[in-house]
């Protein structure tokens, strides 16, 4: 080791300190530690964390939950952005580097100072640059392998080889990076691993250790260079399908150069470098290793059965060999016998223990039982399983619990839901494939039946990707999220929303001058869209945004551009006279944390067999607090209904107004679009955003979850500002908060298009409190349609007239009008009067302000006709 000391250069865990003071968990603090979080996994307040070493958060229910997650996993933000908080000084030129390596990958710099510098990489055909830690793998440092800090290249890799290539035309073939002070010495054992990290994680647990580059590159000459020695060379690639070919290929190699060796087999998913940060490499951790290796490389199912006796001495189970199941019965009387006092881990004991072992092939598949999926609402679970097969890709299959419950049921199973496999092991075996499936308290994976934001695990679930905390986490191959100890499956397959597109905040500009400051505000509302619980649990409340529109005005290519922004292709949204009650509250539980679209809604269908009916928008009035869709009858034998709530935000639109009851209209943001700003090349940009893809521009629901906190913290302060503005210059406070509410959306759209103009933003806002003003001027008046009506009325039914033909009210009360509105209807037509919509003007007359509906459709005794009329009766 070095005796230089160690760089000027420490570790700053004051960032990680605060954001655990701060985080969601609501720890303890105390001197040393931060404790009695409430652990995400099992909701006990049991999670634990050192202040010293804030790296590894855990659980203190280690047999009941065993919760433990990175904080660089929790707090992705504390751990980036290297290269902008602690930049190369003239004093210290690998400060980025040395942050990078110690706080990123928790080496201790002092071991490995003088073993790596910072250099830049530039990324193809641009002018940028990034930074680096680079290390060279010859005495000479020609050639080198470096990891890029801070960013990625065009493929998503973060490693870059350079240098000058050797005679082969490799820069690397056969050769391997070690760390510069090791010394390989007689009878050593070496760690072979794929990469530098990871051979300078084993460094620090004093494991001697070559770095192969990648699983495939077989450092032949590095081994020639210390043949003879008696080197004992440890194969301890990944745990994937490519380090376990590949250890076995490099096996032989190493058999036919006479070189002693074992193989080491990580557990799945899991690397040196990240066992590393989580404290987890001992000698416990390397004794299982070695145990999987040894299996792997068994060469026949005897010789398996052998390594698992010799660890578990028991006289029955069942093993997996090469995708197949085998059943073991072992005579151990016989075995110790046989041995007389002799150990059976030599060639001999291997042989007493063939001659005294029965193997019998039971299953031509290996089932392995991956999690428990439970349906809540209608108390369901299924048991999913992983099925191997010697040939050919795994199946994942759902059994019920009595498909697993005997052997002939299990065997039956097989057949029916896999493509050709059979079990023929004895119950005894059975008992044992189930007892080992279920020994352990399976993960739980719920599927939630819905897409977006699970409000239970702070999550945003899509069909191919999920965002927990701003970093963003891709379905496995068991094809579910994992966050740990949460397991989430997307229930969903009728909604298709995708982030895997590009996002460019230069189309803002032309955005704005296609769809004015409608657009805009429609923009503003979609992105607070997908932040809509967030805000609802603080403001108890988001509001409806209805966007009407002159023909031709863009309201269509708007609304299907916006849908793409979030990768959903070809859709504007649903018409709720095409859809029955039960498919209007399934749509409306369709999304979270997305819109729901509700397009020229203001038509009658006519039909009325109670399956379909007018809509009426007042029944929306619920879901502005986020309050329930509607109830559902679930299918148990006892009174349960299933109520889901409103966990999206509503935009209405269509060509007429939305009419309703001032509770309603109040909770309303209403925009109009018209041609008024339309110019020379307009229409050209409108086609644009016409023809601009998903593809092209879904990037923007990556980037707008990826800064949710940021999004939501502009949009909260803005907001508190805001309302204050509109409360003192509106009369309506649910009026005034709606609108700020918009506007501070548009306050946040800056996060992502950091080039909007503060003079913008503000005539944004002047915008929406213009709309503001005008809501309230619709509240104290009447409906236009409903105005006209009384005006009409008061025509036609003047005292003064001649004729009593002419009046239309029927009531003998001094206080009242009692109108036959098809009495009204044949006036108009009599004395050249715009006959109204009648259907659209019933709805609206329930409202009347004016003179105010006492009870429509009464029978009165007219004194016009001296009969019974059905009429609308009003205060005069």
């Amino acid at each position: 080791m070095t005796n230089n000391p160690p760089p000027k250069f420490t570790v700053n865990i004051d960032e990680v300190v605060q954001a655990l003071r701060t985080s969601q968990f609501n720890f303890t603090e105390t001197g040393t530690a931060f404790i009695k979080g409430e652990c995400p996994s099992c909701g006990k307040n049991e999670l634990y964390i050192s202040k010293e070493k804030p790296w590894q958060m855990k659980c203190n229910r280690l047999n009941k939950c065993g919760y433990e997650e990175a904080t660089r996993n929790v707090f992705p933000e504390v751990f980036a952005d290297f290269s902008r908080k602690y930049p190369a000084t003239e004093e210290e030129p690998n400060r980025t580097a040395d942050a990078f390596l110690g706080i990123d990958r928790a080496f201790d710099l002092s071991r490995i100072r003088g073993w790596y510098e910072q250099q830049a990489y530039q990324i193809p055909r641009t002018n940028q640059h990034c930074n680096t830690v680079r290390f060279y793998f010859d005495k000479e440092r020609t050639r080198y392998w470096e990891r890029l800090i801070d960013k990625t290249k065009k493929d998503g890799q973060k490693a870059n080889f350079g240098g000058q290539k050797k005679q082969d035309g490799t820069l690397y073939k056969g050769d391997a990076w070690t760390p510069p002070e090791q010394e390989l010495k007689e009878g050593d054992k070496c760690f072979l691993v794929e990469g530098v990290f990871h051979s300078i994680a084993l460094h620090h647990h004093d494991k001697k250790s070559a770095a192969c580059f990648s699983c495939n590159n077989f450092p032949k000459n590095f081994i020639e260079q210390h043949k003879g020695k008696g080197i004992i060379w440890i194969l301890a690639l990944d745990g994937d399908k490519a380090g376990m070919d590949y250890s076995r290929k490099h096996a032989r190699k190493l058999r036919v150069m006479g070189e002693k060796y074992e193989v080491y087999q990580l557990p799945e998913k899991q690397d040196w470098d990240d066992l590393h940060r989580a404290g987890k490499i001992n000698s416990t951790f390397l004794k299982g290793c070695e145990y999987r290796g040894k299996l792997m490389m068994a060469e026949t199912v005897e010789e398996c059965a052998y390594i698992k006796y010799c660890k578990f001495t028991s006289r029955k189970f069942v093993i997996n060999f090469r995708n197949r199941l085998f059943s073991v019965k072992i005579d151990i009387g016989q075995i110790v016998e046989d041995l007389e006092g002799d150990p059976i881990e030599t060639d001999d004991g291997f042989k007493i223990f063939l001659s005294n072992c029965d193997v019998i092939e039971i299953c031509n598949r290996d089932p392995q039982c991956l999690y428990r999926e439970v349906d809540e609402i209608l108390g369901e679970q299924f048991y999913v399983f992983k099925i191997h097969s010697p040939k050919g890709e795994p199946e994942v299959v759902s059994f019920e619990g009595t498909n697993i419950a005997s052997a002939d049921a299990f065997h039956k199973a097989l057949l029916n839901k896999t493509g050709g496999g059979i079990f023929n092991g004895s119950p005894a075996d059975m008992r044992v494939l189930t007892g080992r499936w279920l020994r352990d308290a399976l993960p739980i994976v719920r599927s939630i039946p819905y897409i977006g934001y699970d409000k239970e695990s702070e999550t945003y679930v899509f069909p191919s990707a999920a965002y927990h905390n701003g970093r963003e986490i891709l379905l496995n191959e068991n094809k579910f999220f994992d966050f740990g100890k949460t397991f989430i499956r997307p229930g969903l397959k009728s909604v298709s929303i995708c982030s895997d597109g590009k996002f460019d905040p230069r189309w803002l500009p032309d955005f704005m001058k296609a769809f004015h400051w409608q657009g805009v505000a429609l923009l503003a509302f979609w992105l607070g869209s997908l932040f809509v619980q967030q805000i609802r649990q603080d403001h108890k409340s988001f509001p409806f945004f209805e966007f009407t529109g002159d023909p031709g005005a863009g309201k269509s290519t708007l609304l299907e551009f916006l849908w793409k922004l979030v990768g959903r292709e070809g859709y504007e949204g649903f018409d709720v006279m095409k859809a029955t009650v039960a498919g209007r509250r399934r749509a409306f539980n369709q999304v979270s944390n997305l819109p729901v679209v509700i397009i020229e809604s203001d038509r009658d269908s006519g039909v009325s067999d109670g399956k379909q009916r007018q809509f009426n928008f007042d029944e929306c009035k619920p879901f502005y607090n986020g309050r329930g869709t509607g109830t559902l009858g679930v299918a148990r034998r006892n009174n349960d209904v299933d109520e889901s709530l409103f966990q999206a935000s509503l935009i209405i639109s269509q060509n007429a107004e939305v009419d309703g009851s001032e509770a309603l209209l109040q909770r309303v943001v209403h925009c109009h679009a018209d041609k008024s700003h339309h110019g020379a090349g307009t229409r050209d940009i409108a086609r644009f955003f016409e023809r601009l893809s998903s593809e092209d521009v879904s990037g923007f629901l990556k980037e707008a979850l990826k800064n949710e906190k940021k999004i939501l913290a502009t949009f909260f302060e803005a907001f508190d500002r805001i309302e204050q503005d509109f409360s003192s210059k509106l009369k309506n406070e649910r009026i005034a908060k709606n609108h700020a509410q918009v506007a501070a959306c548009g306050h946040a759209l800056k996060v992502l298009f950091p080039n909007i103009e503060d003079r913008s933003t503000q005539r944004l806002q002047d915008y929406l409190l213009s709309r503001a003003l005008l809501r309230e001027e619709r509240l104290a008046a009447d409906h236009p349609l409903v105005e006209q009506f009384w005006e009409t009325f008061r025509y036609l039914n003047s005292e003064t007239k001649a004729s009593i033909d002419y009046t239309l009210n029927h009531s003998a009360e001094p206080d009242q009008y009692a109108i036959n509105l098809n009495h009204f209807k044949q006036r108009c037509r009599e004395n050249g009067q715009e006959v109204p919509d009648m259907k659209e003007l019933k709805k609206l007359l329930i409202h009347s302000k004016k003179h105010e509906l006492i009870e429509k459709n009464r029978s009165v005794r007219s004194k016009l006709f001296d009969k019974v009329v059905k009429c609308w009766v009003f205060k005069k």
